[in-house]
């Protein structure tokens, strides 16, 4: 027996607009759009990119992004081997080759510092070189609190809220989280629809070559549930060269791939390793990012997520993929 009930003409009329709201919604670009990039130095001392990294750059373009997040390692440091002389020539091909690039396409650059960008006091001299950089080529956000600008600051984006810190290894500052705690209390962040951190280290490893200790950050159960407190929606990172979407809790984790060099596998998994680039996209009626990662080791190939492990094991914890 059929109990379906007719509907109303008004009823009707009602559902075509809707659809045709929803259809014009999404065709008209009123969702917003981030990239997600992180890793894209290559060898030490490099001053070049690879070759994925300029077709990420003119696919990013072609995406008309609202916002460009790098999640660390711009520039090939973290050897002592390195002259002095040769850091302002690394920042200025970062310039060149990738800033200048992104801002043409009208999105701003937020980042994170990572440990090849200048980590702990061994690389101080590469970390100031990097500090001076970015003083002198300040993205325009529309900042919150840039008072530790540019190694920890926050910013809005529409309903969107961002905190960014120092997670350039594995020992986190306390003068830090306990400014990303004031950050995350405040009026902002609170009423904002979503709440991202982001930093350069994981929470838990997943990655082949990276699943030990240093490579993400120590006690990470405790920085958790500061981030599950304060009702963080996600926890951006890199580092570990792998793309992988992780929930726990209330908090999505997500580790993105590289564009640089050295892609690594997946704790546990057979899978080829890629280079990656992720959009996030949210829509007005969603309240969280629809999830897009490319795989940009020759053009970009949309991968599945869902043929990612189920989870993954690492020396710290259980990741289990998400969605």
């Amino acid at each position: 027996m059929n109990h379906r009930v007719p509907l109303r003409p008004a009823q009707v009329l009602l559902a075509i607009v809707m659809c045709f709201v929803a259809q014009f919604s999404m065709a008209s670009g009123n969702e917003i759009r981030v990239v997600l990039i992180s890793d894209l130095n290559d060898a030490y001392g490099s001053t070049s990119y690879s070759p994925q990294v300029a077709t990420a750059l003119s696919f990013i373009a072609s995406l008309s992004p609202h916002l460009v997040l790098c999640a660390g390692d711009m520039v090939a440091g973290q050897s002592n081997k390195i002259p002095d002389s040769k850091f302002p020539l690394m920042w200025n091909s970062f310039k060149t080759e990738i800033l200048t690039r992104v801002n043409s396409s009208g999105a701003p650059f937020a980042f994170a510092f990572g440990n090849h960008d200048g980590a702990g006091q061994r690389f101080i001299h590469e970390r100031n070189a990097a500090i001076e950089f970015w003083r002198q080529n300040r993205p325009e956000l529309k900042y919150i609190d840039a008072s530790g600008f540019p190694e920890y600051y926050s910013f809005e984006l529409a309903e969107l809220f961002f905190a960014i810190f120092d997670a350039s290894s594995a020992q986190l500052k306390k003068d830090q989280t306990d400014w990303l705690q004031k950050q995350l209390s405040g009026s902002i962040a609170r009423q904002s629809r979503i709440r991202v951190v982001m930093g350069h280290l994981p929470l838990y490893a997943v990655a082949e070559g990276r699943n030990k200790a240093g490579d993400v950050i120590s006690n990470a159960d405790d920085f958790f549930q500061l981030l599950e407190k304060h009702g963080v929606n996600y926890y951006i990172s890199g580092h570990h060269h792998a793309f992988f979407p992780s929930r726990k809790g209330n908090v999505r984790l997500i580790s993105a791939g590289c564009l640089g060099g050295g892609p690594r596998r997946l704790v546990g998994s057979t899978q080829r390793p890629f280079k990656a680039l992720t959009l996030l996209s949210l829509f007005p009626e969603d309240n969280e990012f629809k999830m897009q990662t490319y795989d940009m080791t020759s053009q970009p190939e949309e991968i599945v997520i869902k043929d990612l492990p189920t989870s993954i094991t690492g020396f710290n914890g259980i990741s289990y993929r998400y969605p």
